[in-house]
């Protein structure tokens, strides 16, 4: 099935025999040391904002300043303040960006799967029950890669489109929140207004002020607030719903494999 342009415009591939994140760094600084102020082959602040956040955690500080000191002694202040401002990512980020470098088809693989399943539970497209057995592989195998932590950002991802451009950039400076369900909602089909809602008047309608219109934005924000909430609720019923899945498939293979040994006596 083919991937929404979405997601498959910011999938990219990459070469396996690529230096390392600190190889890489290293060089640019010397090339930020030997280029003229207005050469314009100099590395580019965003490739060193790559590199560093591809470093270990324990480096990142202290490369971050040494990377900005090198920009400002070159010329390039502006440059300069934004790497000396990059903020040094928590473990858990830290862990998801190591992720995408070390395991990027395996990320692109769950988000394609992810992006697969959406398409079998909105749209009604495809087997279902395949689906969510291809994206729930996907995850358990970019949790044994890196850890637990990842866990959160990857579901986040799964279900966000602007979360998942996040995850495949290896920036992040904190650990994905859920964010609802954006492309859920975004391609769910919407649903009637409430009549009762609609037909609602201002008292005065006769009058020229602007008590029509504040009713309007009162009953607005009132619905905004209603959904969101539906949303939050939604969201907690999924993450909830995939844990009690795990557990399920778990508790399943453990009796067939039980029942193997069984058989096998």
């Amino acid at each position: 099935m083919t991937v929404p342009v979405r997601i498959a415009d910011c999938i990219s591939r990459h070469d396996d025999n690529h230096s390392t994140p600190l190889q890489e760094l290293g060089t640019r600084r010397a090339l930020i040391r030997g280029c003229p102020r207005q050469e314009s082959l100099c590395v580019a602040a965003d490739e060193i904002i790559d590199g560093l956040y591809g470093l270990p955690l324990g480096e990142f500080t202290r490369a971050r300043n040494e990377a900005a000191g090198e920009l400002r002694r070159a010329g390039r202040r502006e440059e300069a303040e934004q790497v000396k401002a990059l903020r040094k990512p928590s473990v858990a980020a830290a862990a998801v960006n190591r992720l995408v470098r070390e395991h990027r088809r395996e990320v692109e693989e769950f988000l394609r799967a992810a992006a697969t399943l959406r398409d079998a539970q909105v749209g009604g497209k495809g087997n279902l029950a395949a689906a969510t057995e291809r994206e729930r592989a996907a995850l358990e195998r970019l949790i044994r890669a890196g850890g637990a932590a990842v866990r959160q950002t990857l579901l986040a991802a799964a279900v966000d489109e602007q979360g998942a451009r996040e995850l495949l950039e290896g920036r992040l400076e904190r650990e994905l929140e859920p964010r609802g369900f954006g492309t859920l909602l975004a391609d769910a089909k919407p649903t009637a207004a409430n009549p009762a809602v609609a037909k609602r008047t201002p008292p005065d309608a006769k009058k020229a002020d602007d008590r029509a219109a504040r009713t309007k934005l009162h009953e607005a924000k009132t619905a905004l607030t209603a959904a969101e909430s539906q949303e939050r609720q939604a969201h907690r019923h999924w993450a909830q719903t995939q844990r009690e899945r795990e557990r399920a498939q778990a508790a399943v293979a453990k009796a067939e494999r039980d029942l193997d040994r069984l058989h096998s006596r």
